[in-house]
């Protein structure tokens, strides 16, 4: 619950931020959650804490690379 709460703070402060790199930062440590909470799910054999979390990071990762590449 911590690190979750960590991120959403994170991710409010880079909403008002101009620095591309402060937002791909707090967007990778996002993807990375993410994909290791998938990464737990498909160990647990849970596929709803499989699937919601990998797909989630790979929208993310497809909309860091849209940022980094725009």
């Amino acid at each position: 619950m911590s690190r979750s709460i960590a991120l959403v703070a994170i991710s409010i402060v880079a909403l008002f931020t101009p620095n591309i790199a402060f937002v791909a930062a707090a967007a990778l440590a996002m993807i990375v959650v993410q994909a290791l909470d998938a990464v737990i799910g498909a160990r647990s054999k849970d596929r709803t804490k499989t699937v919601g979390p990998a797909i989630t990071a790979a929208v993310n990762t497809a909309a860091l690379v849209w940022l980094l590449t725009t």
